[in-house]
């Protein structure tokens, strides 16, 4: 009996933790910056596997906070005909939402998909980048292909008097970033495992699975994602929202 106890108090658990992801904060600091930077990462939301109030929710969070721009670094939908409405809760963000493909987007409509998040003032970067005051904002696509973001680095200005931002779905290619001159890769993919112990199965297929890592003055964060796929069930590891706050650092320092 305690065996069935302990599993439901587990279950129950693990699947209010799925539906409160946290507001993680990620403090760094920057030489090309003259003014502090916030902005505001999700991703792996999942909508289609998730709810309209899930979305809600997490835009309610999002709106919360003091931030200049939110990134979206794929697998925001992962079912066909998802529609505006569904994702109007887009429309409450009161700054730029600058996006990125992931492995899900490319499995459905993506077409489709794309022409909804633009109608919902969405900027999709495509191997495309844009400037955000100090900052560049650099997107790729997805792609299973390991060299895919190396050549399409090679085909982007990338701008060294600005803070470089990369989104990239999946956290594979810190060396290439860095390269290219990137200050700062966003991505998510891994979910951290989600329910243990399929933590320890991400962690043989992935080197960087959740957190900070650097390779010489490029730095990756890994998000433990804020949304869920398969079960609405998160154990062993929590949603989130990442707020990342970039100190100006002088160069003397």
């Amino acid at each position: 009996w305690m065996l069935i106890v302990l599993a439901a108090v587990l279950a129950a658990y693990s699947v209010f933790n799925a539906y409160s992801p946290s507001v993680v904060k990620v403090q760094l600091s920057s030489t090309k910056l003259i003014a502090p930077l916030r902005f505001a990462q999700i991703t792996d939301v999942h909508i289609g596997s998730r709810s309209t109030a899930f979305l809600e929710r997490v835009m309610r969070q999002v709106n919360s906070l003091d931030i200049e721009f939110l990134c979206i670094t794929g697998d925001f939908i992962d079912a066909p005909g998802i529609g505006e409405e569904k994702l109007a809760a887009l429309r409450t963000c009161a700054v730029p939402i600058y996006f990125s493909i992931g492995n899900h987007e490319r499995y459905e409509d993506l077409d489709e998909i794309l022409d909804r998040l633009e109608k919902l003032g969405v900027l999709v970067l495509r191997s495309q980048s844009i400037t955000h005051g100090p900052v560049q904002i650099i997107g790729i696509d997805d792609s299973e292909h390991p060299e895919r973001v190396k050549r399409e680095l090679a085909g982007i200005e990338v701008d060294a008097q600005r803070f470089v931002l990369l989104l990239y779905h999946r956290p594979r290619v810190l060396i290439d970033a860095a390269a290219a001159g990137v200050d700062l890769m966003i991505s998510g993919h891994t979910h951290n495992g989600q329910i243990v112990p399929f933590n320890l199965v991400v962690k043989r297929v992935f080197e960087q699975t959740v957190g900070l890592f650097h390779h010489e003055q490029t730095q990756l964060y890994v998000s433990s994602v804020t949304g869920t796929w398969g079960p609405v069930m998160r154990l062993g590891s929590r949603g989130e929202v990442t707020l990342f706050e970039v100190q100006p650092l002088t160069s003397a320092h």
